[in-house]
């Protein structure tokens, strides 16, 4: 297919005023591809013509072509020129929506790491020195990584970065350390089920504490403590994952004072998602001697990496990383030496930003999809919480969802087996479908889940 594609020479130019122009051109191409305004295996201009057309050079146009190559966008063929390599992800419209797995679409993620195992595989020295045992990571990665934190604007200039293989393993890894048997940790009443398999495990009693909107109930946690010895509370107050309720600073700034006052440690996960404008630092700042700050990168970047750290009080940092090392003996660092090149690299910037337009394009379509029934949901980031009215079951409303071809959690999938969940409500994830194509036939199929469940007279269970 020989078809000439004509570039927007006005949307080039705003592009071009935020990045340099052979970034911004492989962006307009890029953009293009995801429209279906250039097809699989359909060639670019030439690149002498697209440079006339948009007044740049030659070579900017060649880093572009370049740039998408790396991107695994196009590929060049010999004496023929530049052709589309990504495929549609038409083939997914004959299969499920999947808007239950919390895991983030891909935004190029594949090409970065990509480039940094080539970077890696050329290197002979520095390969060989990650696939030698280190309990806690070689020095170059402690330093890089206390660096990158630091940008974040965490002070962590005393502490160790405690590498695990994701933030389960961080999770596991901190109740290990802390407890005992039999001993009580607490929890938001609805939390991730991975903490409940990590308290069984290590035979530990855990009990859920009610949310309100701010955060966790704390009349109800010190009547708990009051009655109690407690060990430990395990939150998520960025992004509360399922409810995505965020707590506010006084909220915070209360808990650890009753943290203090009735000597339990918080556990704070900080793995879900969050848009850059929402997210904010950790509790742990505040607290270092009260907060084991638990991390990954897994829902920012890839969770097949398996790349989580843990920030723990200093009394207690050797032994979390002595719990990890009875768990692996040691933590494979090839991903972390691989992930370190490719956070150094500008690309790794640029899908981040890119995931966080395209989660903010979700956000929206989602909105607008529910808003016209009239239903109200909860956004943060990758996960959106909606609570239904008291005549749709959340069992029903799922079942009917997947009777259209779209999955969806329901609340009580995150509740302990000892507490069920009165809440009636279920958890939508924007980040299941992997391209804007595959998230937009999600849409269409949920309005007409949503516009079919409107026409029926026997919904109420």
């Amino acid at each position: 297919m020989n078809t000439i594609w004509h570039p927007e020479i006005e949307a080039f130019n705003r592009l071009a005023q935020e990045q340099p122009k052979y970034m911004a051109l492989a962006q307009l191409i890029e953009q293009a591809i995801d429209k279906k305004q250039l097809c699989f295996e359909q060639r670019l201009p030439a690149q002498r013509t697209l440079a006339d057309s948009l007044k740049i050079t030659h070579g900017t146009v060649t880093r572009a072509y370049v740039l998408l190559e790396q991107r695994g966008y196009v590929s060049a063929k010999l004496g023929a020129g530049t052709y589309v390599s990504k495929r549609s992800s038409v083939n997914m419209i004959q299969g499920v929506s999947d808007l239950a797995s919390s895991v983030q679409p891909s935004m190029g993620q594949d090409a970065v790491m990509a480039a940094a195992m080539q970077s890696l595989s050329s290197n002979v020295a520095d390969l060989s020195e990650v696939m030698t045992y280190k309990l806690n990571g070689l020095e170059q990665h402690q330093r890089f990584y206390r660096e990158w934190l630091k940008f974040k604007g965490f002070d962590c200039e005393q502490h160790d970065i405690v590498f695990t293989q994701g933030a389960q393993q961080g999770i596991f890894a901190c109740l290990s350390a802390l407890c005992e048997p039999q001993d009580i940790v607490l929890h938001e009443a609805l939390t991730y089920p991975g903490f409940f398999k990590a308290c069984e495990s290590l035979h530990i009693q855990y009990q859920g504490v009610p949310m309100l909107q701010d955060g966790i109930d704390l009349q109800a946690l010190e009547s708990i403590c009051q009655s109690c010895s407690v060990k430990a509370i395990y939150i998520t107050p960025n992004c509360q994952n399922p409810t995505n309720i965020q707590y506010s600073d006084e909220k915070l700034a209360a808990l650890l004072a009753m943290s203090r006052k009735y000597r339990f440690f918080i556990l704070e996960d900080d793995v879900n998602y969050c848009l850059p404008e929402m997210w904010r630092l950790p509790l742990w700042q505040k607290a270092p001697d009260r907060v084991f700050y638990i991390a990954s990168f897994s829902k920012y970047f890839s969770g097949g990496l398996r790349a989580g750290y843990v920030l723990a009080p200093l009394l207690w940092q050797q032994s979390v990383i002595n719990a990890i090392h009875a768990q692996c003996w040691s933590v494979s660092m090839m991903n972390f030496e691989l992930l370190m090149r490719a956070i150094q690299g500008k690309e790794y910037e640029y899908v981040q930003n890119k995931l966080a337009d395209e989660l903010r394009y979700r956000k929206q379509a989602l909105h607008n999809v529910l808003a016209r029934f009239d239903l109200h949901a909860r956004f943060a980031g990758l996960n959106v919480c909606l609570m239904l009215p008291d005549e749709l079951n959340m069992h029903y409303i799922a079942a009917h969802l997947k009777g259209h071809s779209v999955l969806v959690r329901t609340l009580d999938v995150f509740g302990s087996k000892y507490e069920p969940t009165t809440l009636n409500g279920i958890r939508f994830t924007l980040g299941g479908p992997a391209s804007r194509v595959e998230f937009d036939v999600a849409m269409t199929r949920l309005q007409d889940a949503l516009t079919q469940l409107t026409e029926r007279a026997d919904i109420v269970i």
